[in-house]
């Protein structure tokens, strides 16, 4: 059985999420970033899912009674989940976990899913003095400012939920009248540090340093503002580890994440 809390009993899983990683579900549960609670029960919850939309979901779950955490975690896909990833066409959905113990809840077979992948992502933090030696110069093109939807337009006709309207700070890269590269504050903020979202579009124009600048002007921008960036990828992606290297960025955190995909009937 799973129930949904309502926005004034949000604080009530607070004290479950306390790492780097989990942030974007903090962002959730203090009411800046536009989501939903899921618990097993209020009084003292064993399962814990903290939806943040689009497809995140922060997980905790007390493994003691791993029976009652399993039928929890199905129940919830197949009920909750599953329509709204079929009304969006959506075909994936992510769960961080805390550590590889959650096998036991996760890797369970569900009804309309199966477990696609599970993976480990790292959470990087910033070392200032390093970043502070660099002198990245915009050779190319032009960096500009530019404001981005906090959740895809798409979602908003699925969800009444406040703040699906928000904005938040980014910059672009344009080379030759086309953004070519774009680094955003991706809104999943708490005790000044944000994560950051870094992307080159076109193949062709990646090892040119597009990324590594857009990034530099974006974190320079926020630094001002007194706000810590926090860099996640996946630790195989060697692109991303590389640029964060550049920047600055040192390994903080590591952690499993599961993604489940849609099973799609024929």
């Amino acid at each position: 059985m799973y129930i949904e809390l309502d926005k004034d009993e949000y604080q009530i899983v607070r004290k479950y999420f306390n790492f780097n990683f989990q942030i974007p579900a903090v962002a959730v549960i203090n009411k800046d970033f536009p989501g939903k609670i899921y618990v097993d029960n209020k009084k003292n919850p064993k399962g814990i899912i903290v939806w943040a939309i689009s497809r995140w979901a922060y997980a905790y779950f007390e493994l003691e009674n791993l029976k009652r955490n399993r039928e929890f975690f199905k129940e919830l896909m197949i009920k909750e989940i599953a329509p709204i990833i079929d009304s969006l066409k959506e075909q994936y959905f992510e769960v961080y976990s805390l550590n590889d113990d959650y096998d036991k809840i996760l890797e369970e077979e569900i009804e309309g899913f199966c477990l696609y992948n599970k993976h480990y992502e790292n959470t990087f933090i910033l070392n200032e003095e390093k970043f502070n030696r660099l002198d990245l110069k915009n050779i190319d093109g032009d960096v500009l400012e530019k404001s981005f939807p906090i959740i895809p337009e798409e979602y908003k006709n699925h969800f009444k939920i406040t703040g699906m309207n928000k904005e938040t700070e980014g910059m672009i890269f344009i080379v030759e009248g086309k953004t070519v590269s774009q680094c955003v504050n991706n809104g999943f903020e708490y005790d000044s540090k944000y994560f950051i979202d870094l992307d080159t579009f076109n193949e062709k124009k990646r090892k040119k340093g597009y990324a590594s600048i857009v990034a530099y002007e974006l974190i320079k921008k926020q630094k001002n503002k007194g706000m810590k960036p926090l860099w996640e990828t996946r630790e195989d992606n060697i692109p991303s580890l590389r640029v964060a290297e550049k920047l600055g960025f040192e390994k903080l955190e590591r952690y499993p994440v599961y993604i489940w995909k849609k099973v799609i009937k024929k």
